[in-house]
């Protein structure tokens, strides 16, 4: 290890700009990915080395997190752990321990039965624990293979697919920036369940990119039980593309998209767009405002589909939006009283007092850079907290995240007094 830091020091040597005391890089590496930051002191700001080769061979052997200061003359010293993410997407960083992986969305357990089918989806029936619709029965016995731009996927396929799927899913369980992700989404609302992937999505069509067409056996309360849909994946929404095999199999054209329908953010004003947007765009989901001053947003009250809002300006007046669906919340504000969103699962609050409502489905919640009753917070999955607020909170999440905090060894610091007792590794040494 001691020669890969040296490496490393070494070549950032040669790529920072002459004039600094000396340099600090925070990086994570694992298995030929690394993310790093490199900063210069006096004073504290970000050198422009974005590529550092010799960082690749520090993560060969799993996840490293490594800080390390680096003289003008090549010597470093290193502090290496593993356990803990690190961030450094800006200045501070913040830090997140894992206690317990979580999904994404919570799905409730359903009834599993007996089934005994025959034909080429029997295997799969027996899986499931619950039946398919006879028409997707029928379209496999047909012999059709190919239609449209589509390719049926085989049956002895289907669970394969199903379960690389479900494993790609829980994959996400293990980062907790995904927890509360509201899902994009173009179907009728309550006709298709808005999660990242479902148990009873059975896949018949895959692509070569990763999208798959599934056959909805747990449609929402207002959708049809054999729909076709197409899942979340990366810019393309979920999305309803047929209420029935049958349907779908008439016209399987694929239904083009895209992951910014929906979405509108601005920040300069030439008119009150506040009252424009709720009278112009009553169907959007997602909306950012910015830059308010003192503004009243009892206009937006209009857009029933509005999921995810992200405001700044001075006082903020978000009462009137209290009946709203909305899922994810982000607020910076001098002043802002939060109403009891029934359905808000993500919520963030810089700059302003605030006092939180019940939230009964708030699972990721950040106040690190507000001011607030810490020994009062509810219990969600994700809590962000700056050090001194950790002092006194008595929660324990899933997922812990600090913020404000500079120095590697005071983040494992603060994560042996959540408990999580994680490794240090000092490395000294030159080129």
């Amino acid at each position: 290890m001691e020669k890969l830091l040296a490496e490393v020091a070494a070549e950032l040597v040669a790529e920072a700009k002459p004039g600094w005391d000396y340099l600090t890089l925070r990086a994570s590496c694992d298995s030929g990915y690394t993310n790093h930051r490199v900063t210069s002191e006096p004073p504290e700001h970000s050198e422009r080395v974005r590529h550092l080769k010799s960082l690749v061979a520090l993560g060969s052997d799993g996840n490293v997190v490594v800080e390390m200061r680096v003289e003008p003359d090549g010597a470093f010293t290193a502090l290496l752990t593993d356990g803990i993410y690190q961030s450094t997407g800006s200045l501070p960083p913040s830090y997140t321990v894992v206690f317990e992986p979580r999904p994404r969305h919570v799905i409730p357990p359903y009834e599993r039965t007996e089934v005994t089918s025959t034909g080429p989806l029997a295997a799969v029936e027996a899986e499931l624990g619950v039946p398919l619709p006879a028409e997707v029965h029928e379209l496999y016995r047909s012999g059709v293979t190919e239609f449209g731009d589509h390719v049926l996927l085989p049956a002895d396929e289907i669970l394969a697919v199903w379960q690389q799927l479900l494993d790609d899913e829980a994959f996400l369980a293990h980062d907790p920036d995904n927890w509360a992700e509201p899902i994009p989404h173009t179907a009728p609302r309550d006709t298709v369940r808005l999660v990242g992937h479902h148990p009873l999505w059975v896949p018949i069509v895959r692509y070569p990119s990763g999208e798959a067409l599934c056959v909805d056996l747990a449609p929402g309360p207002r959708g049809r039980l054999g729909q076709v849909i197409q899942p979340s994946l990366g810019c393309y929404p979920l999305e309803l593309l047929a209420d029935s095999v049958t349907e779908w199999h008439r016209s399987p054209e694929r239904i083009e998209s895209s992951g910014m329908k929906g979405h509108y953010d601005v920040t300069d004003y030439e008119v009150d767009v506040v009252a424009y947007l709720g009278s112009e765009f009553p169907t959007l989901r997602e909306l950012g405002l910015r830059e308010l001053g003192d503004a009243d947003l009892a206009p937006l009250a209009s857009m029933a589909d509005l999921r995810d809002l992200k405001l700044s300006g001075g006082r903020l007046r978000i009462d009137g939006l209290a009946h709203l669906a909305l899922e994810r919340l982000e607020v910076t504000a001098t002043s802002v009283d939060v109403p009891a969103f029934e359905r808000l699962t993500r919520l963030k609050v810089e700059g302003a007092r605030v006092e939180l409502p019940a939230l009964p489905n708030l699972r990721v919640l950040d106040v690190s850079r507000a001011d607030v009753d810490v020994e009062s917070l509810p219990q969600v999955d994700h809590l962000t907290l700056n050090a001194e607020q950790w002092r006194r909170c008595t929660v324990r999440p899933a997922a812990a995240t600090l913020t404000g905090e500079h120095s590697l060894a005071k983040a494992l610091d603060w994560a042996g007094s959540l408990g999580v007792e994680l490794p240090r590794r000092l490395v000294s040494g030159r080129p």
